[in-house]
This record gives structure tokens, C-alpha cells and sequence, in this order.
């Protein structure tokens, strides 16, 4: 099975409001929608093939987490909420489009059969379940997007919150380093004689490391917060410049041969570096209290007491 057929079904099914409903136990309303106990039961289990990378739970871990069904439904019903302003403005798809995204679909799994058998693989049930989840996650998407074109936040608003909060944007000084991991003394003596006479160290690294995180990378460790290595590491990096490279160094791992990369300040980092993430958190609280109003004001009753 390819990984992105996997992806494309799992990411529905995460913004999917409620699948049809069936002739169960009712558990909730949103309008002239209802979510019965077997739709709860459906999307609960999709959140949770989705929260542990499609690895199937057992019977134990299901019944630890049963008692989030309640909290699940509320999610639920502020989806469908959510869906059923997108159906008022005109939002949602019709089903033409539906019909082109089941057919793309099946199309990335090369044909009708993988596709079926993608959905089983899944818990979707059937294919009229994947095109209500489809038509969900679509008009559920394009409703946010409705409300993200339509809020103004302002360049004062950016920059005056990260003059607030500008702890929030600090970074710690960091160092970027590479090294070599051997098992003995003789062993780092020699990589050092070798690095002396001309070696390449990304080369030897690839060739003699044993640490087979950073040995493909020729050593390369990245940059890293003081306080992230062992203090004999850390000790040995620090009394080095840039470019240099150590004598042997001994922690619990082994002998190591470090090379400083480059050392980077503590900084705060600049406005113009953030200004698009703190927008973005602007934007998703906004968006956030849009929908809780939606949901305040909305036709819908939740039976918590009948959820099973």
C-alpha cells in the first residue's frame, strides 16, 4: 500500500464531520443531522488509526481511551457545525466534485479494486461513507478559508505583540558540530593522524564511525542547544574554534574526534523572521473563536449519557 493513498484517506477522515447516520442510537444533533452511536463509533476509530500512524490498538488500549468518545463527540459536532454554515454560504461541493475526487482517488491507487480494498484496509466501510467524509472535509476546508480571507490583521497588531512577548522568540546559544565515534583511544589517535596527513573528515567519518545516526551525514551532529550533549562532549566542543578539530575525547558512547562547525549566539530571533508565524497565530485563535460562536449559536444537542 503507498503511503500517500494512506495520508489523502486519514486526512479526511481527521477533518470529517459526521458519516451518515444510521438507524442506531442517536448521540447527537446538529440541525436536521444526526450522529448516531455507529457514526461516533466510525470516526473514533479513524481519530485513532490516525493518532497512532494507521498501528492497530488492542482491546486494552481501546478501553483506556473509550472515555474520550465523549470529549470526540463534541469535536463532531462542532464539524458538522462548521460544515452546515459552509452549506448556508454555498460552500460546499456539489456532487460533480465529489464524484472527480472519488475517481482521483482510485486513480493514486491504481484502480477500483485497490481502492476498495484501501478503504477496508482503513475502517471506512463503503464507498458511500468515503463520499460524505469527502464532501465533509471539503466544505469544512472551505469554510475556514471563508473566514481566513475575510480577518485583517493589522502589521501593528503583529508587531506589537512580538514586542510583548518577545522571550517567546528566544533561542539559546547553540553549536554546530561533527565528530567521529570509535571504539578506543588507538583508535581516535589514528583517525586524528589520518585527518593530519589530508583526510577528508565527512569521508572518514562515512567510513570509520560507529554512530549510525551521524556517520551517513559524515558526522554531522547539526547545531545544538548548550546542554543538549554529555558534559565531556560539551566541555571538549566549547574549548574549540571554528574549523578546529579535538584531541580524543572519552564519554559512555566511546572515544569521539570532534570537529566545531560554528558557534551560534543567544538571540531573539528578528520581527521580520516571525512575522509570518505570529500572523498565522493571530489568524488561528480568530478562527477558533469564529467557530465556538458558530457552535454557541448553533441548533445542536449532545446526549453524552447515551454514548457507549
Amino acid at each position: 500500500m503507498h503511503k500517500r493513498p494512506f495520508a489523502i484517506l486519514l486526512i479526511l477522515a481527521l477533518l470529517a464531520a459526521p458519516a451518515l447516520a444510521s438507524a442506531a442510537t442517536v448521540v447527537a444533533r446538529v440541525g436536521d443531522r444526526v450522529i448516531t452511536q455507529a457514526d461516533l463509533d466510525l470516526q473514533f476509530d479513524l481519530f485513532l488509526r490516525q493518532s497512532t500512524g494507521g498501528a492497530a490498538l488492542s482491546d486494552e488500549q481501546r478501553a483506556q481511551l473509550a472515555p474520550l468518545k465523549k470529549q470526540y463527540l463534541q469535536r463532531m459536532v462542532q464539524d458538522a457545525v462548521v460544515v452546515q454554515a459552509a452549506e448556508r454560504l454555498g460552500l460546499a461541493p456539489d456532487e460533480a466534485t465529489i464524484d472527480r475526487r472519488v475517481e482521483q482517488a482510485k486513480q493514486r491507487l491504481s484502480g477500483e479494486d485497490a481502492f476498495l480494498a484501501a478503504l477496508k484496509q482503513y475502517g471506512i466501510p463503503d464507498v458511500t461513507t468515503y463520499r460524505r467524509m469527502t464532501y465533509d472535509a471539503m466544505a469544512y476546508k472551505a469554510m475556514i478559508g471563508w473566514i481566513r480571507e475575510r480577518l485583517r490583521v493589522s502589521e501593528a497588531a503583529t508587531r506589537m505583540l512580538y514586542l510583548l512577548d518577545q522571550s517567546a522568540y528566544a533561542e539559546p546559544e547553540q553549536i554546530c558540530t561533527a565528530h567521529i565515534l570509535v571504539p578506543s583511544r588507538e583508535e581516535a589517535e589514528d583517525v586524528i593522524a589520518r585527518l593530519k596527513d589530508g583526510a577528508d573528515f565527512a569521508e572518514l567519518a562515512r567510513q570509520v564511525s560507529k554512530d549510525p545516526g551521524s556517520a551517513p551525514r559524515g558526522g554531522d551532529l547539526g547545531c545544538v542547544a548548550l546542554g543538549r550533549f554529555v558534559p565531556e562532549f560539551e566541555r571538549a566542543a566549547l574549548a574549540l574554534q571554528p574549523g578546529q578539530v579535538s584531541e580524543p575525547v572519552q564519554t559512555q558512547f566511546g572515544w569521539h574526534v570532534i570537529r566545531m562547525n560554528e558557534r551560534l549566539p543567544a538571540r531573539v530571533r528578528p520581527y521580520e523572521e516571525v512575522r509570518g508565524q505570529i500572523r498565522a497565530q493571530i489568524e488561528g485563535r480568530a478562527i477558533e473563536r469564529f467557530v465556538k460562536n458558530l457552535v454557541a449559536h448553533a441548533d445542536a444537542e449532545v446526549y453524552p449519557d447515551r454514548v457507549q
